[in-house]
């Protein structure tokens, strides 16, 4: 059986499906995968981020990566797409429980009331981030907010 992987992943659907109708033109065998019903029952999401995957057969995966690059960095191609900014990768999942287990409803749960925060996951790299980064002001060198002068 010929595993898919995901090689981006979006919030929208329009730029997943022209990032896959250009990987079917250079010959690969993308397609489209969207999660946002699975994080809707699932994971008790509803409001459902990095949800369309494109994605390719396991032998074309290394080859789709190096091609995807190559358009990024010429066109800005994966410009809307969704990255880890540990490592680059749009192997992405949100939230970050497993979609694999009963347990993973736990925690989705208690995410789904505020009790845990609900937070992106690198597949590569496994690193977390949160939904919502918050602008932090300005501190001093006691980290107190530092004053803004009077006009």
């Amino acid at each position: 059986m010929e595993q898919l992987i995901t090689v981006a992943t979006f919030n929208d659907r329009e730029p997943a499906e022209k990032i896959a109708s250009r990987l079917r033109d250079a010959g690969y065998t993308a397609e489209i995968y969207d999660e946002s019903h699975e994080q809707k029952w699932k994971l008790f999401n509803l409001h459902p981020r990095a949800h369309m995957r494109v994605r390719v057969h396991s032998h074309e995966a290394d080859s789709a990566h190096a091609r995807l690059k190559e358009w990024h960095e010429t066109e800005g191609a994966l410009a809307a797409a969704v990255h880890c900014p540990e490592c680059g990768s749009s192997k992405i999942e949100f939230p970050q429980f497993s979609r694999r287990t009963l347990m993973g409803a736990l925690p989705a749960a208690l995410a789904a009331t505020g009790v845990i925060a609900q937070e992106y996951y690198c597949e590569d790299c496994h690193f977390t981030w949160p939904d919502k980064v918050e602008a932090t002001p300005d501190l001093d060198i006691l980290n107190w907010p530092k004053a803004t002068p009077a006009s």
